[in-house]
């Protein structure tokens, strides 16, 4: 890189960690999976172990449009009246961004979806009550028997963090991994492993999954099925490469294998519920419960 083009950088990262100062310990504390400005410039977050409440600080909206700006800025993208929404990558700390500021809101807005910093086992599900000592067993044994195991739940609901925690056994059965996402927040141990990140339109998820079969995994992981791509996803767990996880936006157990025909339509007349029938051998929901003791259920 040429040392202006270095300096420029330096100089936006640097102004950027500035403008974040009034949220930098919850961008530096490992249990904070999401924080979130609101138009009154209230600042949330949401907390593993504690759920979502509000912090007590408080931002003027000229710092939050400054934030928005410098990160804008800072992936090549610009934020105006004609382009009010903003979708990026936080640099350094690899949070996921989505951002809006007027007139499609009253003030300007963020949410910063963190990736996960602290991996659960489901022996910690265990010890929470989110998950059942029967259930736990259950699902060490599908992954183990190569089941492939379908997550769902809403935004915020813990999902990618869920799959991580299954992710601590699939390491465990030295298998070749092959995981596809659109932002890296899936963490696996295995030693042998390929982590390929989509770009839409350039490089999207079927393709992704498609190229998975000439990488010769032994499980394909999709950090979230979406679009047409679910097909190809239970073409490959039908063929040979069991033992997959995919995670899936979702209400209920039900709704996961309504919401997997509907996106199989999108690349098809007809869902194959045979196909999904034979695909799909577990399906775990997870969802926010803030009567729960640690938020999720």
């Amino acid at each position: 890189m040429p040392p202006s083009k270095e300096i420029i950088r330096t100089r936006k990262s640097d102004a950027l960690r500035i403008a974040l100062a009034p949220i930098a310990e919850y961008l530096n504390d490992a249990a904070i999976v999401e924080i979130m400005v609101n138009a009154d410039g209230r600042i949330w977050v949401d907390a593993v172990g504690r759920g979502m409440y509000c912090t007590g600080t408080v931002m003027h909206a000229d710092e939050v449009e400054r934030i928005i700006r410098l990160l804008a800025s800072a992936v090549n993208s610009e934020v105006n009246d004609r382009h009010p929404s903003l979708s990026a990558k936080l640099p350094e700390w690899g949070a996921r961004v989505q951002a809006s500021v007027p007139p499609i809101v009253a003030s300007p807005v963020f949410s910063l979806r963190m990736p996960a910093q602290l991996v659960y086992s489901l022996d910690d599900y265990v010890a929470t009550g989110i998950l059942g000592e029967d259930d736990a067993s259950v699902l060490r044994n599908a992954v183990r028997e190569r089941k492939n195991i379908l997550v769902g739940g809403g935004t915020g609901s813990g999902k990618t963090t869920f799959v991580n925690a299954l992710l601590k056994e699939v390491a465990e059965t030295g298998d070749r991994i092959y995981i596809v996402e659109d932002n890296s927040e899936l963490q696996c141990d295995a030693e042998n492993k390929l982590e390929v990140l989509v770009q839409p339109p350039v490089y999207t998820h079927q393709r992704a999954i498609m190229d998975a079969l000439r990488f010769r995994p032994d499980r394909i992981i999709v950090g979230e099925v979406r679009d047409g791509a679910a097909l190809e996803m239970l073409k490959a767990w039908n063929t040979g490469h069991p033992g997959g996880i995919a995670t899936i936006h979702a209400n209920s157990s039900v709704s996961m294998l309504d919401r997997l025909c509907q996106l199989c339509e999108e690349a098809m007349p007809h869902a194959p519920r045979y196909l999904i029938a034979e695909a799909v051998d577990i399906c775990v929901h997870i969802r926010r419960d803030a009567d729960h003791p640690a938020g999720r259920q």
